[in-house]
């Protein structure tokens, strides 16, 4: 799935883990040292973006989008979830809707309309359909998507209603026409996904959180008006009490009695947890289960970046629900369609044999039962589910803390610290990982400064790296000149399992000096040899043809006493 609603700044994330030990159904794969969401098996529930201590986790930002429907002109509604008062601290709706109005909307909404439409039709559902019991709210989508991805036999007990939100938004749209741009503002991360899910994508065009509203705010200077004088309170608007734990029972006016065996309410994702594993077990009989993700309801939601009590939140929504009544609902021959349809989602989990299992165990070195201190560090509650991570590409081997920690105080690091030469230990993106002392001498750097960014910044010559990640050989032996004043022999070797490389630099500067500088006095040896050779062949050539021509003269000279002494004799 592309461009899911949490993604990851890898620039962040700095392997802690943490949002793996954090994440209730596993969804958070890490891979090359950095933590992934995988679309397939989140939920939504937007933990893993509470817990990241780095702020590494990024959720998908809506405001673009409606700033540009704004500025083309466009007819952009706002639909404002009840919750609103637990993060702004509101009295009266209207001071949220001069707020949106000022920032560019046409109108401002409550959700709570949906709300109230979505609370009577689950009452209808229990009431006509026992053969769904125990029917399971469907208005909260991280609920929604546990059941579809993790929890399928239980789709039939699902209510087939749309969230108060679609269905406000459906709503919308028949009273403002097909081309209005339909906004929703709330506490939720999930509703950023919900809106784009094919059974009800088309009510709500974008969403943004609370906080973004807020960054808005801010950016635009506009400040929340004061509070004008507030009406005495009046009837309770259950319909803006859906946020809280029991929201929905009480604007279905059904039984609120926490005592009920017939209806059961809860909330957060370990309690929910427990609820839906009864059901499957069969031993759970009541006619609903109200389900909600964050614990307290929405007035706890993941995007409402507030660390204020969950009570104190829950005070000023009931507050909230006294002093104004949201607009009255239409009659049900004028209610939008409400039904939706779920799908089975769930992604088989393989099986592995026992000896693979072992065989990642002693990757870690866990040899005997006693090795396995199912610490919890890596984010996985024993060993051997950790090994099955690695097996099916949610996890590393090297996740194991205690062993890291065992490896890095071992023999092996005291001879990376003294050996003279420089050893290098990067990812296979080529980012640095560890330097021995040695490398950071060579070449001039700190490990603190330069960890986890590209080798290149430190070294300028990083091809042979790369050709030992593309192909896994490697290089033995290979003399690479970093710049002027350093040449290297280096040795890159690929360490299988672990996604790193292991390059050792021996400085050969000196003996490439010293060869660079016995082949300067060979080349002028030679130069000056063939010079005294052509020298010698110069001289040689002269003599010869010197003593050519005085034989040549003797030669005549012989001839002709010789032809005298004859012509003597004879005579």
């Amino acid at each position: 799935m592309a461009d899911w609603v949490i993604s990851t700044n890898t620039a962040r994330c700095r392997d802690c883990y943490r949002c793996v030990r954090a994440c209730p159904v596993k969804a958070v794969r890490i891979r090359n040292g950095q933590a992934e969401v995988v679309p397939e098996l989140c939920i939504a529930c937007g933990t893993c973006v509470i817990e990241c201590p780095q702020d590494a986790k990024v959720v998908r930002d809506g405001r673009e989008a409606i700033r540009a429907a704004i500025a083309a002109g466009r007819m952009v509604i706002a639909s404002v979830a009840p919750s609103v008062p637990a993060f702004f601290d509101v009295t009266l709706f209207s001071q949220v809707g001069d707020v949106l109005e000022r920032l560019g909307f046409k109108a401002v909404h409550e959700t709570a309309f949906g709300a109230e439409m979505i609370g009577l039709a689950h009452k209808d559902t229990v009431d006509r359909e026992p053969e769904r019991w125990p029917v399971i709210t469907s208005s909260c989508p991280v609920v929604v998507n546990l059941i579809e991805k993790y929890h399928p036999t239980l789709i039939p007990h699902l209510a087939p209603l749309v969230s108060p939100l679609v269905a406000h938004g459906r709503w919308l749209r028949e009273r403002y026409g097909e081309d209005a741009y339909i906004a929703f503002v709330g506490p939720c991360i999930a509703k950023k996904e919900e809106i784009r899910e094919g059974p009800v994508a088309g009510a709500i065009d974008a969403a943004v959180t609370y906080a973004e509203l807020a960054e808005w705010m801010a950016q635009e200077g506009v400040d929340l008006p004061p509070c004008p004088d507030v009406p005495e309170r009046i009837s309770r608007a259950n319909a803006r009490l859906f946020p809280v734990e029991g929201g929905l029972v009480g604007t279905a006016n059904m039984d609120t009695d926490i005592l009920t065996s017939r209806i059961i309410t809860t909330s957060g994702l370990d309690a929910c947890q427990d609820v839906l594993d009864g059901i499957e077990r069969g031993e759970l009989s009541a006619c609903m289960v109200e389900l909600m993700a964050c614990e307290g309801g929405c007035i706890n939601g993941p995007a409402m970046g507030t660390d204020e009590s969950i009570y104190l939140a829950r005070q000023r929504v009931i507050d909230y629900a006294t002093r104004r009544q949201p607009e009255p609902l239409p009659t049900r021959d004028m209610w939008p369609r409400l039904d939706r349809t779920y799908e089975n989602k769930h992604t088989p989990v393989p099986a592995f044999s026992e000896a693979q299992i072992t065989e990642v165990l002693h990757r870690v070195d866990k040899y005997e039962p006693e090795d396995e201190l199912n610490c919890g560090a890596c984010g996985y509650p024993t060993c051997r589910e950790k090994a099955a991570a690695t097996l099916r590409g949610m996890a590393e081997a090297t996740m194991c803390i205690p062993y890291m920690r065992r490896r890095a105080e071992s023999l092996r690091q005291v001879v990376m610290d003294v050996t003279p030469d420089a050893i290098l230990v990067v990812d296979t993106r080529l980012y640095v990982q560890d330097l021995s002392p040695s490398a950071e001498r060579m070449l001039n750097v700190h490990l603190r400064a330069v960890q986890g960014k590209p080798l290149h910044t430190i070294m300028p010559v990083v091809d042979g790296f790369s050709r030992v990640r593309n192909t896994g050989e490697l290089i033995a032996g290979e003399t690479v000149r970093l710049h002027k004043g350093l040449c290297v022999e280096q040795t890159i070797v690929p360490v299988e399992g672990q996604n790193l490389l292991v390059g050792i630099l021996h400085d050969v500067t000196e003996r490439e000096s010293q060869r660079q500088a016995l082949e300067t006095i060979r080349t002028e040896t030679l130069a000056r040899t063939q010079q005294v050779v052509q020298k010698q062949m110069r001289v040689a050539h002269e003599i010869a043809q010197l003593l050519g021509e005085t034989t040549a003269e003797s030669k005549t000279m012989l001839s002709r006493l010789a032809h005298l002494l004859e012509e003597e004799s004879g005579s």
